[in-house]
């Protein structure tokens, strides 16, 4: 048996929202007044979670992405994934983090059989850091990306949202972090989501002029072709001299 949507796509990755909560307040995400959260009896609990899991492994859906909000704020969270790598038919439990608790978390998760995280990281500069996420530490962060490479979870990508104006300026900086660091840099063009959208989009910084600014700062660069679970998005891949 198979999850096939209408247009004939066979589905076989889902993406799981284990929580709304999240101790960052992103500025592109979420306003400076927060969310209405849902309520803690809203919230399925493990058991309940995994049970839905076990039901799309059963039509063929393999790979399970955890986010949130932020998972790792979750209480048990490794034991959720744990439960979830164990059932039949799940190929892959990756996980979305803004890596703030990563530092502590990435051994234990790794136990638990997740294999690879993506982790926001927007800026090298603390300031900068702090104002988009609104308090974020940056230190934290940092650990945590090293505490994922530490703990053998591959590949650890990182995912910058560019916002003119804000850290369009640390895109070189940023592609030589993730070269010392060994792990992967996608850039995200900022969307004009919620109370802010208008203000986002003033913001705007497109793929065409990330990738204008590389080819500047390297001295070329040039899109290749990426299959497989690495390459199953819609991102385009871009390789620098």
């Amino acid at each position: 048996m198979a999850l096939i949507d209408r247009f004939g796509r066979t589905i076989r990755y889902l993406r799981l929202s284990v929580t709304d909560r999240c101790n960052f307040r992103c500025a592109y995400c979420r306003p400076a007044s927060g969310l209405a959260l849902a309520e803690r009896e809203e919230v399925l609990s493990d058991a309940e979670m995994v049970r839905l899991a076990g039901l799309f492994a059963g039509l063929g859906v393999g790979r399970f992405r955890l986010t949130g909000g932020e998972p790792l704020v979750r209480p048990g969270i490794v034991e959720l994934a744990r439960s979830l790598v164990a059932l039949p038919g799940v190929e892959e439990i990756t996980l979305s983090t803004n890596a703030s608790r990563l530092a502590e978390l990435a051994l234990p998760l790794r136990r638990a059989g997740v294999r690879r995280v993506n982790i926001s990281l927007d800026s090298l500069d603390p300031a900068i850091f702090s104002h988009v996420t609104r308090g974020g530490d940056l230190a934290a962060v940092l650990a945590g990306i090293d505490g994922a490479l530490a703990a053998g979870l591959h590949p650890v990508k990182v995912n910058m949202v560019v916002m003119g104006g804000i850290n369009d300026h640390e895109i070189p900086a940023m592609v030589e972090f993730a070269r010392r660091r060994g792990v992967i840099l996608r850039f995200i063009e900022t969307m004009p989501v919620g109370e802010e959208g208008e203000e986002a989009m003033g913001r705007f910084f497109p793929a065409s002029a990330i990738f204008q600014r590389l080819r500047d700062h390297f001295g070329g660069a040039r899109e290749e072709e990426v299959s497989g679970p690495e390459g199953s998005g819609p991102a385009r891949y871009l390789r620098v001299g």
